[in-house]
Protein backbone atom coordinates (compact mmCIF):
# COMPACT_ATOMS: atom_id res chain seq x y z
CA UNK A 1 0.00 0.00 0.00
CA UNK A 2 1.31 3.61 -0.99
CA UNK A 3 2.25 5.78 1.80
CA UNK A 4 -0.38 9.11 1.87
CA UNK A 5 0.81 11.89 0.07
CA UNK A 6 0.16 15.67 0.02
CA UNK A 7 -2.70 17.21 -2.22
CA UNK A 8 -2.91 20.10 -4.06
CA UNK A 9 -5.86 21.35 -2.37
CA UNK A 10 -4.97 25.55 -3.15
CA UNK A 11 -6.00 27.28 -5.13
CA UNK A 12 -5.20 30.85 -6.59
CA UNK A 13 -7.14 32.33 -4.11
CA UNK A 14 -5.09 30.71 -1.53
CA UNK A 15 -2.15 31.78 -3.22
CA UNK A 16 -2.93 35.31 -2.59
CA UNK A 17 -4.58 35.21 0.67
CA UNK A 18 -1.73 33.35 2.44
CA UNK A 19 0.49 36.62 0.72
CA UNK A 20 -1.76 39.48 2.24
CA UNK A 21 -2.50 37.24 5.24
CA UNK A 22 0.95 36.52 5.93
CA UNK A 23 2.80 40.01 5.03
CA UNK A 24 0.20 42.10 6.88
CA UNK A 25 0.16 41.52 10.83
CA UNK A 26 1.15 44.34 13.26
CA UNK A 27 3.37 46.38 11.52
CA UNK A 28 1.44 48.78 9.64
CA UNK A 29 -0.23 49.64 13.04
CA UNK A 30 3.25 50.49 14.60
CA UNK A 31 5.87 50.81 11.50
CA UNK A 32 4.74 54.02 9.62
CA UNK A 33 6.18 56.03 13.46
CA UNK A 34 9.38 54.59 12.72
CA UNK A 35 10.27 54.88 9.20
CA UNK A 36 8.82 58.46 9.63
CA UNK A 37 11.15 59.22 12.73
CA UNK A 38 14.19 58.21 10.40
CA UNK A 39 13.46 60.22 7.47
CA UNK A 40 11.95 63.25 8.87
CA UNK A 41 9.52 64.19 6.12
CA UNK A 42 6.07 62.79 4.85
CA UNK A 43 7.33 62.41 1.32
CA UNK A 44 10.56 60.85 1.96
CA UNK A 45 8.44 58.45 3.84
CA UNK A 46 5.83 57.49 1.87
CA UNK A 47 8.66 57.01 -0.67
CA UNK A 48 10.39 54.79 1.54
CA UNK A 49 7.09 52.33 1.62
CA UNK A 50 6.58 52.42 -1.80
CA UNK A 51 10.72 51.22 -2.32
CA UNK A 52 10.44 48.97 0.27
CA UNK A 53 6.88 47.71 -1.34
CA UNK A 54 8.50 47.27 -4.89
CA UNK A 55 11.96 45.71 -3.40
CA UNK A 56 9.66 43.01 -1.53
CA UNK A 57 7.87 42.53 -4.60
CA UNK A 58 11.02 41.86 -6.84
CA UNK A 59 11.85 39.35 -4.15
CA UNK A 60 8.79 37.63 -4.48
CA UNK A 61 8.53 37.52 -7.73
CA UNK A 62 12.17 35.79 -8.05
CA UNK A 63 10.74 33.21 -5.42
CA UNK A 64 7.50 32.79 -7.78
CA UNK A 65 9.72 31.86 -10.69
CA UNK A 66 11.36 29.14 -8.85
CA UNK A 67 8.23 28.09 -7.22
CA UNK A 68 6.97 27.66 -10.84
CA UNK A 69 9.65 25.80 -12.00
CA UNK A 70 10.13 23.67 -8.95
CA UNK A 71 6.89 23.19 -7.32
CA UNK A 72 7.70 21.18 -4.66
CA UNK A 73 7.07 21.63 -0.79
CA UNK A 74 9.72 23.44 1.16
CA UNK A 75 10.75 26.69 -0.48
CA UNK A 76 14.33 27.81 0.41
CA UNK A 77 15.16 24.55 0.90
CA UNK A 78 14.28 22.91 -2.36
CA UNK A 79 15.87 25.97 -3.99
CA UNK A 80 19.05 26.37 -2.53
CA UNK A 81 19.33 22.54 -2.42
CA UNK A 82 18.74 22.79 -6.85
CA UNK A 83 20.65 25.65 -7.51
CA UNK A 84 24.10 25.54 -5.47
CA UNK A 85 23.88 21.56 -5.04
CA UNK A 86 25.43 22.05 -1.46
CA UNK A 87 22.77 19.98 1.01
CA UNK A 88 24.74 20.73 3.95
CA UNK A 89 23.67 24.87 2.71
CA UNK A 90 20.30 23.89 2.39
CA UNK A 91 19.92 22.17 5.18
CA UNK A 92 21.36 24.53 7.26
CA UNK A 93 18.67 26.66 6.15
CA UNK A 94 16.01 24.33 7.12
CA UNK A 95 16.98 23.67 9.86
CA UNK A 96 17.30 27.76 10.97
CA UNK A 97 14.01 28.24 9.98
CA UNK A 98 11.85 24.96 11.26
CA UNK A 99 13.77 25.01 15.03
CA UNK A 100 14.05 28.53 15.48
CA UNK A 101 13.22 31.50 12.94
CA UNK A 102 9.54 29.73 12.26
CA UNK A 103 8.28 29.15 15.77
CA UNK A 104 9.87 33.01 17.00
CA UNK A 105 8.17 34.39 14.30
CA UNK A 106 4.69 32.34 15.34
CA UNK A 107 5.42 32.84 18.91
CA UNK A 108 5.63 36.45 18.61
CA UNK A 109 2.43 37.10 16.51
CA UNK A 110 0.96 34.99 18.71
CA UNK A 111 1.45 37.24 21.69
CA UNK A 112 0.91 40.51 19.72
CA UNK A 113 -2.31 39.04 19.09
CA UNK A 114 -3.03 37.84 22.82
CA UNK A 115 -1.67 41.55 24.33
CA UNK A 116 -4.20 43.19 22.09
CA UNK A 117 -7.06 40.61 23.24
CA UNK A 118 -6.10 42.14 26.71
CA UNK A 119 -7.79 45.19 25.87
CA UNK A 120 -11.06 43.49 26.33
CA UNK A 121 -10.14 41.08 28.59
CA UNK A 122 -7.59 41.92 31.53
CA UNK A 123 -4.48 39.53 31.72
CA UNK A 124 -1.56 38.87 32.98
CA UNK A 125 1.37 38.13 31.89
CA UNK A 126 0.86 34.75 32.67
CA UNK A 127 -2.80 34.92 31.13
CA UNK A 128 -1.14 36.66 28.14
CA UNK A 129 1.08 33.16 27.35
CA UNK A 130 -1.72 31.19 27.66
CA UNK A 131 -3.96 33.10 25.42
CA UNK A 132 -0.83 32.90 23.36
CA UNK A 133 -0.31 29.05 23.11
CA UNK A 134 -4.34 28.60 22.90
CA UNK A 135 -4.36 30.20 20.13
CA UNK A 136 -1.47 28.49 18.42
CA UNK A 137 -2.84 25.26 19.13
CA UNK A 138 -5.91 26.23 18.10
CA UNK A 139 -4.41 26.83 14.63
CA UNK A 140 -2.19 24.13 14.38
CA UNK A 141 -5.33 21.49 14.30
CA UNK A 142 -6.93 24.13 11.94
CA UNK A 143 -4.19 23.25 9.43
CA UNK A 144 -3.57 19.44 10.94
CA UNK A 145 -7.26 19.12 9.83
CA UNK A 146 -6.25 19.46 5.89
CA UNK A 147 -4.71 22.21 3.89
CA UNK A 148 -8.16 22.92 2.23
CA UNK A 149 -9.33 23.83 5.51
CA UNK A 150 -6.19 25.90 6.11
CA UNK A 151 -6.72 27.63 3.28
CA UNK A 152 -10.55 28.47 3.81
CA UNK A 153 -9.65 29.89 7.44
CA UNK A 154 -6.88 32.00 5.42
CA UNK A 155 -9.36 33.48 2.97
CA UNK A 156 -11.87 34.28 5.85
CA UNK A 157 -9.23 35.87 8.00
CA UNK A 158 -7.69 37.88 5.12
CA UNK A 159 -10.82 39.32 3.96
CA UNK A 160 -11.65 40.78 7.17
CA UNK A 161 -8.11 41.91 7.39
CA UNK A 162 -8.64 43.86 4.05
CA UNK A 163 -12.03 45.48 4.85
CA UNK A 164 -10.70 46.25 8.48
CA UNK A 165 -7.83 48.15 6.53
CA UNK A 166 -10.11 49.84 4.46
CA UNK A 167 -12.29 51.36 6.84
CA UNK A 168 -8.68 52.55 8.59
CA UNK A 169 -8.23 54.29 5.32
CA UNK A 170 -11.33 55.87 4.30
CA UNK A 171 -13.03 56.99 7.55
CA UNK A 172 -10.03 59.52 8.19
CA UNK A 173 -11.16 61.44 4.66
CA UNK A 174 -14.86 60.82 5.40
CA UNK A 175 -15.20 63.98 7.10
CA UNK A 176 -14.20 67.50 6.91
CA UNK A 177 -12.70 68.33 10.13
CA UNK A 178 -10.48 65.25 10.62
CA UNK A 179 -7.35 66.09 9.02
CA UNK A 180 -5.17 68.53 6.64
CA UNK A 181 -3.91 68.07 3.63
CA UNK A 182 -1.17 70.67 4.75
CA UNK A 183 0.34 67.77 6.93
CA UNK A 184 1.67 65.72 3.82
CA UNK A 185 3.86 69.24 2.86
CA UNK A 186 5.80 69.33 6.32
CA UNK A 187 9.45 70.33 5.21
CA UNK A 188 10.87 67.85 7.58
CA UNK A 189 13.56 67.73 9.94
CA UNK A 190 16.16 65.28 8.83
CA UNK A 191 19.32 67.21 6.68
CA UNK A 192 19.99 66.87 2.87
CA UNK A 193 23.66 65.77 3.96
CA UNK A 194 21.98 62.69 6.00
CA UNK A 195 19.51 61.89 4.26
CA UNK A 196 20.96 59.19 2.38
CA UNK A 197 21.67 56.87 5.13
CA UNK A 198 18.06 58.08 7.19
CA UNK A 199 16.16 56.64 4.10
CA UNK A 200 18.55 53.75 3.97
CA UNK A 201 17.56 53.01 7.29
CA UNK A 202 14.45 53.40 7.01
CA UNK A 203 13.76 51.06 3.99
CA UNK A 204 15.31 48.39 6.09
CA UNK A 205 12.79 49.11 8.84
CA UNK A 206 9.93 48.77 5.80
CA UNK A 207 10.90 45.93 4.62
CA UNK A 208 10.34 43.79 8.04
CA UNK A 209 7.02 45.17 7.65
CA UNK A 210 6.97 43.49 4.58
CA UNK A 211 8.16 39.97 5.15
CA UNK A 212 5.75 36.97 4.40
CA UNK A 213 6.36 37.55 0.60
CA UNK A 214 7.66 34.10 0.10
CA UNK A 215 5.43 32.10 1.62
CA UNK A 216 3.91 30.63 -1.31
CA UNK A 217 6.96 29.40 -1.73
CA UNK A 218 6.86 26.83 1.03
CA UNK A 219 3.37 25.31 -0.15
CA UNK A 220 4.26 24.89 -4.04
CA UNK A 221 3.49 21.52 -4.06
CA UNK A 222 0.04 21.86 -2.77
CA UNK A 223 -0.97 24.61 -5.39
CA UNK A 224 -3.12 23.83 -8.40
CA UNK A 225 -1.44 24.65 -11.79
CA UNK A 226 1.73 26.21 -9.61
CA UNK A 227 2.77 27.41 -12.38
CA UNK A 228 0.36 30.19 -12.96
CA UNK A 229 -1.53 30.22 -9.51
CA UNK A 230 1.78 30.68 -7.52
CA UNK A 231 3.19 33.79 -9.82
CA UNK A 232 -0.36 35.35 -9.95
CA UNK A 233 -1.17 34.90 -6.01
CA UNK A 234 2.54 36.84 -5.60
CA UNK A 235 1.93 39.53 -7.99
CA UNK A 236 -1.86 39.94 -6.87
CA UNK A 237 -0.97 39.77 -3.10
CA UNK A 238 1.88 42.27 -3.30
CA UNK A 239 -0.03 44.48 -4.99
CA UNK A 240 -2.92 44.39 -2.92
CA UNK A 241 -0.47 45.16 0.07
CA UNK A 242 1.14 48.08 -1.19
CA UNK A 243 -1.81 49.60 -2.00
CA UNK A 244 -3.44 48.79 1.89
CA UNK A 245 -0.02 50.41 3.51
CA UNK A 246 -0.03 53.66 1.10
CA UNK A 247 -3.66 54.11 2.29
CA UNK A 248 -3.39 53.61 5.63
CA UNK A 249 -0.09 56.16 6.28
CA UNK A 250 -1.70 58.53 3.72
CA UNK A 251 -4.88 58.34 6.04
CA UNK A 252 -2.19 58.49 9.20
CA UNK A 253 -0.44 61.82 7.34
CA UNK A 254 -3.51 63.01 6.92
CA UNK A 255 -4.90 62.43 10.17
CA UNK A 256 -1.69 63.25 12.10
CA UNK A 257 0.59 66.65 12.13
CA UNK A 258 3.98 64.56 10.87
CA UNK A 259 5.74 65.37 14.05
CA UNK A 260 2.80 63.90 15.90
CA UNK A 261 2.66 61.03 13.79
CA UNK A 262 6.76 60.57 13.62
CA UNK A 263 7.13 60.44 17.99
CA UNK A 264 3.78 58.18 18.19
CA UNK A 265 4.37 54.84 20.04
CA UNK A 266 0.58 53.71 18.68
CA UNK A 267 0.56 55.82 15.72
CA UNK A 268 -3.22 54.38 14.69
CA UNK A 269 -4.56 54.55 17.82
CA UNK A 270 -3.37 58.01 17.95
CA UNK A 271 -4.44 58.66 14.26
CA UNK A 272 -8.03 56.90 14.74
CA UNK A 273 -8.42 58.64 18.09
CA UNK A 274 -9.05 61.57 15.55
CA UNK A 275 -11.52 60.22 13.53
CA UNK A 276 -13.67 57.72 16.65
CA UNK A 277 -12.84 59.29 19.58
CA UNK A 278 -13.10 57.17 22.58
CA UNK A 279 -14.07 54.03 20.69
CA UNK A 280 -10.75 54.22 18.71
CA UNK A 281 -8.86 52.05 21.48
CA UNK A 282 -11.22 49.31 21.32
CA UNK A 283 -11.17 49.38 16.98
CA UNK A 284 -7.48 49.72 16.85
CA UNK A 285 -7.63 47.01 19.04
CA UNK A 286 -9.86 44.84 17.31
CA UNK A 287 -8.12 45.35 14.13
CA UNK A 288 -4.42 44.36 15.30
CA UNK A 289 -5.97 41.14 16.57
CA UNK A 290 -7.45 40.13 12.90
CA UNK A 291 -4.72 41.15 11.61
CA UNK A 292 -2.25 38.86 13.49
CA UNK A 293 -4.63 36.46 13.49
CA UNK A 294 -4.84 35.76 9.58
CA UNK A 295 -0.73 36.14 9.79
CA UNK A 296 -0.18 33.39 12.67
CA UNK A 297 -2.54 31.37 10.32
CA UNK A 298 -0.74 31.42 7.45
CA UNK A 299 2.85 31.15 9.54
CA UNK A 300 1.30 27.93 11.03
CA UNK A 301 0.27 26.50 7.82
CA UNK A 302 3.61 27.24 5.71
CA UNK A 303 6.68 27.25 8.14
CA UNK A 304 6.06 23.40 9.18
CA UNK A 305 6.34 22.56 5.30
CA UNK A 306 10.51 22.86 5.83
CA UNK A 307 10.52 20.31 8.53
CA UNK A 308 8.70 18.17 6.50
CA UNK A 309 10.91 18.51 2.90
CA UNK A 310 13.88 17.91 5.18
CA UNK A 311 12.52 14.33 6.85
CA UNK A 312 10.87 13.67 3.50
CA UNK A 313 15.11 13.63 2.34
CA UNK A 314 16.19 11.61 5.24
CA UNK A 315 17.58 14.38 6.78
CA UNK A 316 15.46 14.88 10.37
CA UNK A 317 13.86 13.56 12.47
CA UNK A 318 11.77 10.20 11.28
CA UNK A 319 8.05 10.47 11.24
CA UNK A 320 8.18 14.40 10.43
CA UNK A 321 8.05 13.22 6.69
CA UNK A 322 4.53 11.43 7.12
CA UNK A 323 1.86 12.46 5.47
CA UNK A 324 -1.56 12.07 7.71
CA UNK A 325 -3.90 9.26 6.10
CA UNK A 326 -7.14 11.41 6.34
CA UNK A 327 -6.14 14.84 5.75
CA UNK A 328 -3.54 14.55 3.76
CA UNK A 329 -1.10 17.13 5.94
CA UNK A 330 2.18 16.79 7.45
CA UNK A 331 0.72 16.82 10.61
CA UNK A 332 3.75 15.64 12.54
CA UNK A 333 5.82 19.12 11.29
CA UNK A 334 2.77 20.96 12.13
CA UNK A 335 2.31 19.22 15.64
CA UNK A 336 6.17 19.70 16.60
CA UNK A 337 6.67 23.09 15.24
CA UNK A 338 3.46 24.47 17.43
CA UNK A 339 4.75 22.85 20.53
CA UNK A 340 8.38 24.63 20.10
CA UNK A 341 6.44 27.86 19.52
CA UNK A 342 4.69 27.21 22.29
CA UNK A 343 7.73 26.62 24.08
CA UNK A 344 9.11 30.08 22.78
CA UNK A 345 5.96 31.92 24.06
CA UNK A 346 6.84 30.15 27.60
CA UNK A 347 10.18 31.53 27.95
CA UNK A 348 9.45 34.67 26.55
CA UNK A 349 12.84 34.95 24.92
CA UNK A 350 11.69 35.04 21.18
CA UNK A 351 12.08 39.06 20.23
CA UNK A 352 15.53 38.49 21.16
CA UNK A 353 16.77 35.13 19.42
CA UNK A 354 14.57 36.36 16.46
CA UNK A 355 16.89 39.60 16.50
CA UNK A 356 20.11 37.14 15.47
CA UNK A 357 17.98 35.80 12.70
CA UNK A 358 17.69 38.92 10.61
CA UNK A 359 20.83 38.56 8.93
CA UNK A 360 20.56 34.66 8.58
CA UNK A 361 17.65 35.35 7.26
CA UNK A 362 18.64 37.74 4.60
CA UNK A 363 21.30 35.54 3.44
CA UNK A 364 19.12 32.65 2.74
CA UNK A 365 16.81 35.64 0.50
CA UNK A 366 19.51 36.39 -1.28
CA UNK A 367 21.43 33.45 -2.19
CA UNK A 368 17.55 32.28 -3.77
CA UNK A 369 17.25 35.28 -5.49
CA UNK A 370 20.46 34.98 -7.07
CA UNK A 371 19.83 31.78 -7.86
CA UNK A 372 17.39 33.14 -10.46
CA UNK A 373 20.38 34.19 -12.11
CA UNK A 374 22.47 31.00 -11.84
CA UNK A 375 19.72 28.85 -12.59
CA UNK A 376 19.43 31.00 -15.99
CA UNK A 377 22.71 30.69 -17.13
CA UNK A 378 23.12 26.97 -15.93
CA UNK A 379 19.31 25.40 -16.87
CA UNK A 380 18.19 27.46 -19.55
CA UNK A 381 16.07 24.71 -21.18
CA UNK A 382 14.49 24.13 -17.68
CA UNK A 383 10.75 24.52 -17.80
CA UNK A 384 9.78 27.56 -16.55
CA UNK A 385 6.02 28.59 -17.01
CA UNK A 386 6.60 32.00 -15.38
CA UNK A 387 9.23 34.23 -15.82
CA UNK A 388 10.34 36.86 -13.36
CA UNK A 389 9.54 40.33 -15.38
CA UNK A 390 12.08 42.94 -16.11
CA UNK A 391 14.80 40.35 -15.75
CA UNK A 392 17.66 40.66 -14.65
CA UNK A 393 17.00 44.03 -13.24
CA UNK A 394 14.12 42.44 -10.98
CA UNK A 395 16.52 40.34 -9.20
CA UNK A 396 19.40 42.66 -9.81
CA UNK A 397 17.11 45.15 -7.72
CA UNK A 398 16.14 42.75 -4.62
CA UNK A 399 19.91 41.79 -4.33
CA UNK A 400 20.83 45.50 -3.98
CA UNK A 401 18.47 45.46 -1.38
CA UNK A 402 20.07 42.51 0.47
CA UNK A 403 23.77 43.59 0.00
CA UNK A 404 22.72 47.08 1.83
CA UNK A 405 20.91 44.96 4.43
CA UNK A 406 23.54 42.54 5.31
CA UNK A 407 26.11 45.61 5.44
CA UNK A 408 23.77 47.30 7.98
CA UNK A 409 23.22 44.71 9.62
CA UNK A 410 27.10 43.68 10.31
CA UNK A 411 27.62 47.33 10.96
CA UNK A 412 24.73 48.15 13.33
CA UNK A 413 24.18 44.58 14.89
CA UNK A 414 27.93 42.60 14.50
CA UNK A 415 27.57 40.34 17.61
CA UNK A 416 24.08 39.85 17.08
CA UNK A 417 23.82 39.06 13.35
CA UNK A 418 27.25 36.80 14.40
CA UNK A 419 25.54 35.15 16.86
CA UNK A 420 22.57 33.98 14.41
CA UNK A 421 25.63 32.78 12.35
CA UNK A 422 27.18 30.67 15.04
CA UNK A 423 23.49 28.81 15.70
CA UNK A 424 22.93 28.29 12.39
CA UNK A 425 25.54 26.72 12.34
CA UNK A 426 24.82 24.42 15.52
CA UNK A 427 23.16 22.04 12.80
CA UNK A 428 26.05 20.95 11.27
CA UNK A 429 26.92 17.79 13.44
CA UNK A 430 23.19 17.37 12.86
CA UNK A 431 23.33 17.08 8.93
CA UNK A 432 26.45 14.68 8.90
CA UNK A 433 24.88 12.63 11.62
CA UNK A 434 21.41 12.31 9.09
CA UNK A 435 23.54 12.37 6.15
CA UNK A 436 25.49 9.04 7.00
CA UNK A 437 21.98 7.37 8.77
CA UNK A 438 20.43 8.00 5.01
CA UNK A 439 23.49 6.57 3.48
CA UNK A 440 23.34 3.48 5.62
Amino acid sequence: MAAPTLVRGLGRLEATTIIIGGVIGSGIFLGPSIVARNVGSPGWSMAVWIVAGILATAGGLCYAELGAALPETGGTYQYLKRIYRLPLLAFLMGWMFFFVDGPGSLAAVATAFASYAGFFVPLSPLGIKLVAAGTLLVLVGVNVLGVRTGGWVQNVLTTLKVLVLVLIMLLPFLGTSHGSWSHFLDPGTVPAAGRLAAVGAAIVSASFAYSGWTFTSYVAGEIRDPGKGLPRGIIIGMGTVIVIYLGVIAAYQYVLPFAELASSSLVATDAMKAVMGDRAAAFVAASVMISTLGALNAAVMVFPRMGYALAADGLFFKGLEKVHPRYRTPANAIVVQGLIACAFVASGSYDTILGYFGFTDFVAYGLVVLGVLILRRREPDLDRPYRVLFYPVTPILFLALCTAYLGTALLGRPVESLIGVGLTLTGVPFYYWWARRRAA
